[in-house]
């Protein structure tokens, strides 16, 4: 009989328990704003302190991604994911926001784009 509580899978349940350690047995991040849409960034800083479930994290986000596809790319559950990038953004070593947020070099570009979509 297999324990519904661990979902039967006794190798899967005993991955959890560590990453529950490294968030100190946080459950939500302290930061309400974040959701699982909410994008990320690593920012430049020494990464070389962190646990190495951290800097994986920081090393997937060279460019934004959100807290969902780190969840997925990684294999973790959303929730320890979701505190463990609250924890990176207080340290300072991700940034949140949008993409679209950062500063366009080309605004030729995007009037032309604009152009075209009024054509359509």
């Amino acid at each position: 009989m297999t324990d519904t509580w661990f979902g039967g899978d006794e190798a899967e349940s005993a991955g959890l328990v560590p990453l529950y350690i490294l968030v100190n047995g946080r459950t939500s991040p302290r930061n309400t704003n974040l959701d699982l849409a909410t994008q990320v960034v690593a920012l430049s800083a020494n990464t070389s302190a962190l646990e190495p479930e951290y800097r994986e994290i920081v090393a997937r986000c060279t460019n934004w991604m959100s807290i969902a596809e780190i969840a997925a790319y990684l294999d973790r559950p959303l929730t320890i994911t979701k505190v463990m990038v609250d924890v990176l953004v207080e340290q300072r070593f991700l940034g949140i926001g949008m993409p679209a947020q950062q500063q366009v070099a080309d605004r030729q570009l995007l009037e032309t784009v604009l152009a075209g979509l009024q054509r359509l």
